[in-house]
């Protein structure tokens, strides 16, 4: 049941009257009134709109509440992600809410102003199947005082952004290829509709077509699932002419493709030679140890609050499309 302004009254002992007027923006700011209603409205869960009213609950809490909104999925991608973003709450004194959401605009409008309401400070969707016009949608019905940004990468960001490096990424991993002498080259990428997919084969086809001794014979469009991986070796192990490195896009298909390949006997980097993205825990415990592009969340997690603190120290919630980009290395191991 929804809580009412009577709920409020009751609380504080109050009437309806003074306590509408205050959560309308309506009091005198410092009064021990307004203090109690505002306390009072936090405690019951109920929504603030008042940009007022909105600066004073803020003030109240010496911590940040933001929301990490993401599709959640089982699997250590997600729980690296996820460790790495409390770290950085932890560091800065943040209060940080993981909350699972599909990538539906109408629902997602719904949620943030809910959140809104609740007096959270601000929001980072990580949701990389968005597109350029549903964060456009998204923008256009936020409540004016709260603060969304990203943290899924976007070829054309309408909203200010942090990500990784994706196409530097790729870039290492062909540079790397290039310093072992490996000349026939292959990619297994990722669902083509999210962009740090298409960002991280463009950094390595880019690098190849720039070096004349290398060449891309062979690709496979996966969808980061292990079984996808699984699939790419299957089809990797019927081609006449096969390449002598490959990177995958992710580490959960480097898996895949390389159990795929250790059932069949195949010799990894002997045989062909393997790379993969993420560099998750699982990398340094397989055998052989995975190559991998590392991406380190904590200062994906640090980039994104500092964002969210220079937007509230300038009381700006208008986006200009801004990315903070992270860098990114590689982390070299037996499979390549």
């Amino acid at each position: 049941m929804k809580p009412t302004l009577k709920d409020i009254a009751d609380t504080t002992g109050l009437s309806v009257s003074t306590v509408s007027r205050v959560l309308r923006g309506k009091a005198k700011r410092n009064s021990q009134n307004v203090e109690m209603i505002i306390e009072a409205a936090q405690s019951l869960n109920y929504p603030i709109y008042s940009s007022s009213v909105f600066d004073a609950a803020r003030k109240r809490n010496s911590s940040l509440f933001v929301a990490l909104i993401a599709s959640t999925h089982i699997g250590e991608f997600y729980s690296s992600f996820f460790d790495g973003f409390s770290r950085a709450a932890r560091q800065n004194n943040t209060q940080l809410t993981l909350i699972d959401a599909a990538p539906d605009v109408e629902m997602l409008i719904d949620l943030l102003h809910e959140l809104a309401g609740k007096s959270y400070d601000a929001a980072i969707l990580f949701l990389p199947m968005l597109n350029e016009a549903d964060y456009r949608a998204i923008l256009a019905k936020l409540p004016r005082h709260f603060i969304v940004i990203s943290a899924a990468t976007i070829f054309h960001p309408v909203m200010d952004t942090v990500s990784f490096d994706s196409y530097r990424g790729g870039n290492l991993v062909a540079k790397h290829f290039h310093a072992r002498g490996y000349k026939d080259l292959g990619v297994v990428i990722g669902d083509t509709r999210r962009n740090e997919s298409l960002l991280r084969k463009s950094g390595y086809t880019d690098y190849i077509q720039h070096h004349s001794d290398m060449n891309l014979i062979w690709q496979f469009e996966g969808n980061y699932t292990f079984e996808s991986g699984q699939e790419a070796y299957k089809q990797y192990s019927q081609l006449e002419q096969k390449p002598r490195a490959i990177f995958l896009i992710n580490d959960i298909m480097c898996l895949g493709f390389m159990e795929a390949a250790r059932r069949a006997g195949v010799k990894i980097p002997e045989t062909v030679a393997l790379v993969g993205y993420d560099d998750l825990p699982i990398c340094d415990y397989h055998f052989p140890s995975i190559s991998s592009v590392t991406t380190n969340y904590t200062q994906l997690g640090q980039n994104a609050l500092n964002m969210i603190g220079e937007k509230i120290r300038s009381t700006g919630t208008d986006h200009q499309g801004l990315v903070s980009v992270v860098p990114v290395s590689l982390s070299i191991r037996e499979s390549s």
